[in-house]
């Protein structure tokens, strides 16, 4: 499993994956013969200020290079969107709202001139990783759809605390036979000693 990469990474496999999101943008100005673009134009053409969606690294590279695109910032980080994650953010379902949530929103915060979507990102995740947290202890893999109701970061987390409280669970086990076993053999030498401190004789 590759680990999810916060700056881009030209070998990861998730850094990819996260740029090839589709996300919301506008023309900068008249372009020509680029009406392919848009599957719902008719034209050739894509005027200025046409509003479509092109995958996340046409438009980053196009910020490196020239500005004939200029992304929007997609409703999953709206204000709309930021009062529903204050009101309960462990009910929301980020898996479906998009499955690299946490990913894309830091791609998005370069495009972001008020700080409100990074400043969503953490009270989010600071909030739904104590819930996060609570299910890796009491609950199992086997009963939470983590594909609808975690995204990406979220399900690694998730997999990932359940693993090590199973690990931690067998191992209080492992110890507990230890202690118990060994209490035993205490008690057994115990009987076998006569009141004067010499062994007895097995009867």
């Amino acid at each position: 499993m590759n680990i999810p990469s916060y700056t881009p990474n030209y070998y990861s496999l998730d850094d990819i994956t996260v740029t090839q999101e589709r996300v919301p943008c506008r023309t900068t100005q008249d372009l020509y013969m680029m009406g392919f673009l848009d599957p719902s134009e008719k034209s050739s053409n894509l005027p200025n200020n046409h509003e479509l969606e092109l995958p996340l690294w046409v438009v980053l590279q196009q910020e490196e290079s020239n500005t004939n695109f200029e992304a929007k910032i997609p409703d999953i980080y709206s204000e709309a969107y930021k009062e529903i994650y204050k009101a309960d953010a462990n009910y929301v379902e980020l898996g479906a709202l998009n499955k690299f949530y946490y990913e894309l929103g830091i791609y998005m915060t370069r495009f972001d001139r008020s700080n409100s979507v990074s400043e969503m990102l953490h009270s989010t995740a600071q909030e739904r990783l104590k819930g996060l947290k609570d299910l890796c202890q009491n609950v199992g893999t086997e009963s939470v759809n983590i594909t609808s109701k975690f995204e990406f970061i979220e399900r690694m987390l998730y997999n990932e605390g359940c693993k090590t409280n199973k690990l931690f669970d067998d191992w209080l086990q492992e110890k507990q036979v230890y202690i118990k076993s060994t209490e035993i053999a205490v008690n057994i030498r115990k009987r076998k000693r006569s009141p004067d401190g010499e062994p007895e004789e097995d009867q």
